[in-house]
């Protein structure tokens, strides 16, 4: 995206958290930002594609702090996770995620319903993983369950927070949480009891994610937008790379038009073309994602 557009997506964001996703109007986007309907239809088919690209900005945004705090707590992976998750919810809280997320069910959006769907899958494989870094290999297939647990504590503790006078802190929840999934995940480790195969969700998620639009395309472009700031020292060759993986993003967030898929196609052959990144596994994964989205579009 150009400045242009980086500028119309504040402002939306801004009435988004204002006045919600539904509430919120093209005219009042236009009087926000100061523009005409025309240069709004110039750079954007409609208000839902906004929102797409606003919700992979933001996880986008996220992932690359989150693995900022991971480093911060290298030498404890359980307290780094903890920090991982606080950092998490007050980010989703400042930015009023759930909020924008809850006012979408009503509408008949297909791309934007299961990016969500997948957003929220994201998460959860997400706490399922860095679960298999955190405790001893011995309570591994009871690690499924105690994710699903995690979460769902985390859900009902924050949705009955919010319905509170005087609500606690996010660290406070984050803390209680944990240590009660700790203290289930031991136990049912020594009773061998294990309610849900983990392999049956594998299966699902990485069906879901081939069939549909995925949120691995946010992680893939947050990890290769890494490598480009990190290991580009030319600033044409580093501005021209993030130009092509920001065209591409936009054109696979959009919920009214198919992607050009040869222009995609003719950006990836020039980011190949930058010796830098040409061997580097963020841009191989990059591709991979890119190519099977495109190919079920």
């Amino acid at each position: 995206m150009n400045q242009k557009q980086l500028d119309i997506l504040g402002h939306t964001h801004q009435l988004f958290m204002e006045k919600g996703y539904v509430d919120t109007s093209v005219q009042d986007i236009l009087e926000r930002s100061g523009i005409s309907k025309g240069t709004f239809y110039k750079y954007f088919s409609s208000k839902s594609e906004l929102l797409l690209l606003l919700l992979s900005s933001l996880q986008e945004s996220l992932i690359l702090q989150r693995e900022k705090v991971a480093i911060e707590y290298r030498g404890d992976n359980q307290k780094g996770f903890q920090e991982q998750l606080i950092f998490m919810l007050n980010f989703a809280e400042q930015n009023k995620i759930p909020e924008m997320i809850e006012s979408t069910l009503v509408l008949n959006e297909v791309k934007t319903f299961h990016y969500i769907e997948e957003l929220k899958a994201a998460t959860f494989n997400w706490i399922y993983e860095r679960f298999q870094q955190i405790f001893p290999s011995k309570t591994s297939p009871y690690l499924f369950d105690g994710a699903v647990l995690l979460e769902g504590m985390l859900n009902n503790m924050f949705k009955m927070n919010k319905a509170l006078d005087y609500p606690l802190p996010i660290e406070q929840i984050v803390r209680y949480c944990m240590k009660r999934t700790e203290e289930i995940i031991i136990e049912v480790a020594e009773q061998k009891e294990q309610l849900f195969n983990p392999s049956v969700y594998s299966a699902i998620f990485n069906k879901k994610t081939e069939s549909h639009f995925s949120t691995d395309l946010t992680r893939v472009t947050a990890k290769l937008k890494r490598v480009i700031e990190n290991k580009l020292t030319n600033e044409e060759e580093r501005k021209r790379s993030l130009e092509f993986v920001t065209f591409i993003s936009d054109e696979l967030l959009q919920n009214d038009k198919e992607p050009r898929t040869f222009i995609i196609q003719s950006s990836l052959l020039s980011l190949e073309k930058i010796n830098t990144l040409a061997q580097t596994k963020e841009l191989e994964e990059y591709k991979e994602v890119v190519t099977l989205l495109t190919k079920n579009d």
